[in-house]
């Protein structure tokens, strides 16, 4: 028995033909872990991107539960990438409340499989206290000085919650101050500790950043002095966000206990994939 059914393959293959371009089709699938087959001889597939998830499917097992699970990832990875806007959205959700099933960023399952709650690092109260002083003490110094002391103290918090960070390293025309992995999403990490909100600009230069590398990779842009509302406005307009942002105010809340770090990113990044808002104060996201 096909544990994945006809008609969800063939309507998701007809959304990948109507919102996604074939590289998207590639990222999505590989990395579920598939890799393409061969189309039986005789049978006519008309379309580059119909072509393509047709090879990805003839690869696939539908009586495989492993391989049934790996196609949910597909769907999650369509779902949550920056790409993918309001109506594409909206034609997934419509697509898993039929089948029946839930979404949860950007993993999807049965809404008859029990769900097992996410383990998360936990840091104690001391070395919160730790990381908040030394957050503190940045105000004393130089600007200069504070601008690298600031990307020291996200990767000593990174570091704390086992983030995985990576410090600011320099590609071809461009700086980017540090990476982070959670789950397993890529984020890549812009810092600014200035006395003025960030505006439009500065949010587009990173957007670009994150935009030209992978189609999965996300950007967390950490502002000190938080975010200008026209800023944000004018940046949401016309475009699906790949970043989310996070303010000083975010950070005190955050090392005083109210809220894990590793929640108030993934639930920042709920709200963007769901509303296309790039920050939304984690006080506001913990009142729900």
């Amino acid at each position: 028995m096909d544990l994945i059914l006809p008609i969800l393959r063939s309507d998701f293959r007809e959304f990948c033909v109507t919102y996604l371009v074939l590289r998207q089709i590639n990222d999505i699938f590989t990395m579920a872990g598939f890799q393409r087959g061969e189309i039986p001889k005789g049978r006519i597939i008309s379309g580059q991107r119909r072509t393509l998830v047709e090879e990805y499917y003839a690869k696939i097992n539908w009586q495989s539960q492993s391989d049934a699970d790996a196609f949910l990832k597909v769907l999650g990875h369509a779902y949550g990438q920056g790409y993918a806007g309001d109506e594409p959205r909206k034609t997934l959700r419509d697509l898993f409340e039929r089948e029946n099933l839930i979404v949860d960023g950007m993993n999807v399952s049965w809404k008859s499989k029990v769900s097992q709650p996410k383990k998360q690092p936990s840091v104690n109260l001391e070395t919160l206290a730790e990381l908040r002083n030394q957050l503190l003490n940045l105000k004393n110094l130089y600007p200069q000085q504070r601008g690298f002391a600031f990307e020291k103290f996200l990767k000593d918090l990174f570091e704390a919650h086992d983030l995985a960070p990576r410090g600011s390293f320099r590609l071809v025309g461009e700086q980017i101050d540090g990476s982070f992995q959670l789950n397993s999403n890529v984020y890549l990490l812009e810092a600014k500790w200035q006395d003025g909100q960030i505006g439009q600009g500065d949010l587009l230069v990173f957007h670009g950043k994150v935009e030209g590398k992978s189609t999965w990779s996300r950007g967390l842009f950490i502002s000190h002095s938080g975010f200008s509302p026209d800023g944000l406005t004018a940046f949401s307009k016309g475009r699906a966000t790949n970043i989310v942002g996070m303010s000083g105010a975010d950070l005190y809340f955050i090392l005083s206990g109210e809220i894990p770090l590793i929640e108030a990113i993934e639930k920042k990044a709920r709200r963007a994939a769901e509303t296309g808002e790039s920050f939304v104060s984690v006080f506001d996201l913990s009142r729900g």
